[in-house]
């Protein structure tokens, strides 16, 4: 006979049923617990992984702006998705200081509209220099776009969410929200 086939003489069967009660809740305790701090550690992972692109049902963001960038040449190529209707408005630039000290270049801010989920645009970057291009993506709520978004996100974007979600403090009060994304590609020389 092992001193595993039996418990201890000493516990009275309401003492057994005590500690077999407090075993079983401390087992489920750390069950949940480990499957809630998998859960916080995957979507961590994930959202490390797809930044800004990280799906709205992970990130909790809305809407959801997803910026790529690519130089071919001497133009840049922008595209990215959204998680809103067709029509409405995103507001698209380009930016980079150079390599000297001197030297500064804007692309006009366009706006582009989203079809199908999707927007872009291309800019001439013949006449800048070489350096780091931070192309820049802007959703607000305004003139102009679709009235489904006032009703959505509220007239001043009060219902916009997710660490994307910017505040417009120059523009008046209340202070307009608004999402935006940004991306760099390099501009080589050339």
């Amino acid at each position: 006979m092992s001193i595993y086939d039996e418990p201890p003489p000493y516990l009275s069967r309401r003492a057994r049923r005590t500690q077999m009660a407090v075993s079983t809740v401390f087992l489920v305790i750390v069950v949940i617990v480990g499957l809630v701090a998998s859960a916080v550690v995957a979507r961590a992972v994930v959202e490390a992984a797809l930044g800004q692109c990280t799906p709205s049902w992970v990130s909790g963001t809305d809407p959801r702006l997803c910026l790529n960038a690519q130089v071919s040449g001497r133009t840049l190529f922008v595209s990215g998705s959204a998680s809103l209707p067709d029509g409405a408005i995103i507001q698209v630039s380009a930016e980079d200081f150079g390599t000297g000290a001197n030297e500064h270049w804007v692309t006009d801010t366009v706006a582009v509209t989203v079809a199908d989920g999707s927007f872009s645009r291309s800019f001439d970057l013949s006449s800048w220099g070489a350096g780091t291009v931070t192309v820049t993506a802007l959703f607000e709520v305004g003139p102009g776009q679709p009235a489904e978004l006032f009703d959505r996100y509220g007239a001043y974007g009060e219902r916009l969410s997710g660490p994307e979600v910017v505040l417009d403090l120059n523009a008046g009060v209340p202070a307009p929200r608004a999402v935006q994304v940004s991306t760099n590609v390099d501009l080589s020389a050339g």
